[in-house]
């Protein structure tokens, strides 16, 4: 009798489960984190009921990997991508990766952020500035540009992401070496400053103490400042760098009619209203902002320029800002 029952409780798992899966399935993988994932999760299954969300959430740089990796096997596993690298975005038109979609919701878009050939529009707008633990340094002692982080009172102070493991930190590298020059590096690496993994971690060196200062993205700031208020920022006299990230579908989806409706929810009302849970900053200027913070239009009042012959100068320039910054900063 109990082997009956176990027997008939598997039987009801396994149709419990076959039942789940029945529909379709996309994949998404994006650059989000967890929490900002599992809003998204929640609110796509109730638009959707009848579609599996699975999703692959890691940094920019490594859902690069491994999409590569995947291409390398004649086709990626991804339905849509979302990360903040626009310039592997750019890789991946030109080889045929990304699915031409002339979307009705991104019709009101600034050229700027959306392809011209309509292989990837931005739906979020990261933004790159500089943090400090005031109980190191005062409002009146912290710096007040990116320049300022070479100065001897900085010495060992400064952490910042690495370019070759987080999206935002190479935009970042090559707006400021387009700005400041690779001597501004040189000299921070001379002053000491470190540059590993991605913004997480250089929020916890900040919080630790370990390195009071910063360059970091406002929303890991804004999300430490609610545990923490002595986090604290400045908007640097340069320009912040604000990083346009897109959202893509891939052409290989065996869904592309369903895809294209995910694709759109993403700039919908509610879809952009889910990234204030991570603290973003949505692409329509009427959104809200997230707690703090300007809203879009003074933020991209105060960034560094960022149009689309920049876009195409850097990707050109994409290895070489990699190799440039390896061989100053982590050699």
């Amino acid at each position: 009798m109990k082997y009956l029952v176990s027997l008939v409780a598997l039987f009801s798992l396994f149709v419990g489960c076959t039942k789940k899966e029945q529909g379709p399935t996309i994949w998404i993988y994006a650059s989000f984190y967890n929490h900002v994932v599992q809003e998204y999760d929640a609110k796509l299954k109730a638009k959707f009921p009848n579609v599996n969300f699975r999703w692959y959430q890691s940094g920019s740089e490594n859902i690069a990997a491994k999409v590569n990796s995947e291409l390398l096997s004649g086709k990626t596993q991804a339905d849509l991508i979302l990360t903040a690298d626009l310039f592997w975005y750019e890789d991946l038109k030109a080889k045929g990766v990304l699915l031409k979609y002339p979307s009705p919701a991104t019709s009101s878009l600034a050229p700027q952020f959306r392809d011209p050939e309509f292989a990837w529009a931005v739906s979020r707008v990261p933004a790159m500035v500089i943090a400090y633990h005031s109980d190191v340094y005062g409002d009146a002692q912290a710096p007040k540009s990116f320049s300022d982080l070479v100065q001897p009172q900085f010495k060992n102070k400064v952490a910042m992401g690495s370019p070759l493991e987080s999206g935002t930190t190479f935009t970042t590298v090559a707006q400021l070496s387009r700005k400041l020059g690779w001597d501004f590096f040189k000299k921070l690496r001379a002053n000491g400053a470190i540059s590993a993994g991605g913004n997480s971690a250089v929020m916890a060196k900040i919080e630790t103490k370990e390195r009071p200062v910063g360059i970091v993205l406002l929303e890991n700031i804004i999300a430490t400042r609610r545990k923490n208020p002595k986090i604290k920022w400045v908007f640097p006299k340069e320009g912040i760098v604000s990083v346009p990230s897109p959202i893509a579908i891939t052409s290989t989806t065996s869904n592309p009619e369903l895809a294209k409706q995910v694709y759109d929810y993403f700039f919908s009302k509610e879809g952009q209203e889910v990234l204030l849970k991570g603290d973003h900053h949505g692409i329509f200027a009427d959104a809200p902002a997230p707690e703090g913070a300007p809203d879009l239009t003074k933020l991209l009042a105060i960034s560094l320029p960022w149009n689309s012959t920049i876009l195409h100068e850097v990707h050109r320039e994409r290895d070489n800002i990699k190799k440039q910054f390896t061989s100053i900063m982590l050699e």
